[in-house]
């Protein structure tokens, strides 16, 4: 399906807003209800919107501490390891990754403690891990990426990721002072 601007305006204001009104997003888009809800079914049924969820504080709601667990694995054990995912209650979302690792994990949590737990005791006691490394996070702030213009050519977008400069890692290291 071809996204115009009537369809990315829409989904912008549902990524805002996902309980707006068919009415009200008409009217914001400046179309007719019927036209709004035709888009929308459309939208939904071709998967681009996937589905709405409420957006919790995890720390008002008992889960103060958020980590990123990153995982290497025994490649020939992915499936045992996918498996194994839907055993952590914590397991908030889930990533395979390129570079030195395989996979990411965002765990939420009530208590250092318990993610010390299951990632030194629990994981690790996985024959499909081979090593983690547990990153805490220290804050966290959310946005939705803008939407591409459809009609701009793929140049005029940017270069693809890494496709300017050749790289796909950037660290920054510290250059000593004059004298150190």
């Amino acid at each position: 399906m071809k996204l115009d601007s009537v369809h990315r305006t829409m989904i912008e204001a549902l990524q805002r807003d996902g309980r707006m009104s068919i009415n009200a997003l008409a009217e914001h888009l400046g179309i007719s209800r019927s036209n709004a809800y035709q888009r929308f079914e459309r939208l939904v049924s071709e998967g681009i919107i996937r589905g709405f969820s409420a957006q919790v504080s995890p720390p008002e709601v008992g889960l103060p501490i958020s980590a990123l667990v990153f995982v290497t694995l025994d490649q020939r054990l992915w499936p045992e390891f996918r498996a194994g995912l839907s055993s952590i209650a914590e397991l908030e979302y889930f990533a395979v990754t390129t570079g030195g690792h395989d996979c990411m994990l965002l765990i939420r949590s009530a208590s250092v403690t318990r993610i010390h737990t299951l990632v030194s005791l629990e994981l690790a006691s996985w024959e499909s891990v081979k090593s983690t490394e547990t990153v805490f996070l220290m804050d966290e702030q959310w946005s939705w990426p803008e939407l591409p213009d459809a009609d701009a050519p793929a140049a005029a977008q940017g270069p693809a990721l890494g496709q300017e400069t050749g790289m796909t890692r950037f660290i920054r290291q510290r250059r000593p002072a004059p004298g150190e």
